[in-house]
């Protein structure tokens, strides 16, 4: 009798642990196991190990329709500086090192500083003459043909031109204008001396102002 009832014991102790023992709960997707339940996940993540804003494991399309991209541990509808959108993962995947904006993993669109950008990569070398930086990009811009240097405000507007070229009022052109005369040790356009209308220098005219005359073809002044 006594020996039934240890037996009986026992096995309602073992029973009891048998019973006791955890169950592998699996949850549905948007849910995680906590206490035997599930629970919600934050309404950003597709699947996550809490319900906090920053415990999401898996990223997709929230129940707006708005695409979200893993980002240490959160949902994140734009990945942060350095990182783009991988859109088959829902992920956010790093750029390459030299990159600050990309648009995937070969294609930088702004680059750190002390680099360039060139046909979508970042570069560490200057940028070539008749070039300008792009100060927000990094991007190496051409300038207005002619110029040998450019504003990096805007590249239409020189600062100094190629052989064969001459400056006037922020252009790099063929032929100076009327009024004007070459210099071509400097490489610029200067105003011709007043009572001149086309002059080859500051001291020779080839033609005037009405009111006054040329004593010869050439006047020196």
């Amino acid at each position: 009798m006594g020996v039934n009832i240890l037996q009986a014991f026992l096995f309602a102790i073992l029973f009891g642990f048998a019973t006791n023992k955890p169950s592998s709960l699996s949850c549905p997707s948007g849910q995680f196991a906590l206490k035997h339940q599930c629970v919600g996940c934050h309404p950003t993540c597709t699947e996550c190990f809490g319900h906090e804003l920053f415990e999401c494991t898996v990223c997709g399309v929230d129940e707006d329709g708005l695409e979200r991209f893993l980002h240490r541990g959160r949902c994140r509808l734009h990945c942060p500086r350095g990182y783009y959108p991988d859109r088959d993962l829902y992920t956010c995947e790093s750029c390459m090192p030299s990159c600050e904006i990309c648009t995937d993993a070969t294609i930088c669109s702004k680059c750190k500083e002390n680099y360039r950008l060139r046909d979508g990569i970042c570069q560490t070398a200057d940028c070539e003459e008749g070039q300008v930086q792009d100060p927000e990009t990094g991007e190496c811009l051409d300038c207005e043909t002619g110029c040998k240097a450019c504003s990096t405000d805007d590249p239409e507007l020189c600062s100094s031109c190629t052989a064969g070229y001459f400056l006037y009022r922020h252009q790099c052109r063929r032929r100076c204008p009327q009024k004007t005369y070459e210099d071509t040790g400097r490489s610029m356009c200067f105003s011709c001396p007043v009572p001149c209308t086309d002059c080859m220098s500051e001291t020779l005219c080839l033609s005037c102002q009405a009111g006054h005359f040329l004593s010869g073809e050439i006047i020196t002044l």
